[in-house]
């Protein structure tokens, strides 16, 4: 049923249970997974808004100069895509990976409609009150804003299948 999936990833410690529900999603069939991570905006290199997780890495921004800060985030988001490519390439399975700066509601509704995904796989923080209060849904603006179906891993860590 669901064939082009996008997978997005944080980071968390439920990575590793929203990499195996795309893994379990995708089971069986052909099927495109995007991995993708978004970096925050403030921390991108000058020059990259975007870039594909197989390209090499380079220290050095197109100013010429080196940015710490940004170069660890995208060291750190490389890793995180670069893990879960590995874990889900398989048999029927294409697999690529993402690294986009911005805010992550937009780059995932962005990025969701530039790769006519048919489905999104994303986690789901639990916010405490005053967290709610203080700090939005990610998922939940997703799931209002997404023109395709969003599956949620609720878990924290474990996988919930």
């Amino acid at each position: 049923m669901f064939t082009n999936i996008l997978v997005a990833l944080d980071g968390s410690p439920q990575s590793l249970a929203v990499i195996e529900l795309g893994r379990k999603i995708s089971a069986g069939k052909p099927a495109n997974l995007h991995i993708l991570c978004v970096v925050d905006g403030a921390y991108l290199l000058p020059g990259v808004h975007h870039f594909l997780a197989e390209n090499p890495a380079n220290n050095e921004a197109s100013d010429g100069l080196v940015y710490p800060p940004a170069n660890h985030e995208y060291h750190e988001a490389r890793r995180i895509v670069s893990h879960a490519v590995t874990e889900l390439t398989a048999d029927n399975r294409h697999v690529s990976g993402l690294i986009v700066g911005g805010e992550p509601t937009e780059v995932i509704i962005r990025e969701a409609a530039r790769l006519k995904v048919d489905l999104i796989v994303m986690g789901h923080r639990h916010l405490s009150s005053l967290q709610r209060w203080v700090e939005h849904s990610i998922v939940k603006e997703v799931i209002d804003l997404a023109a395709c179906p969003v599956l949620v891993e609720n878990q924290e860590t474990e996988p919930s299948c």
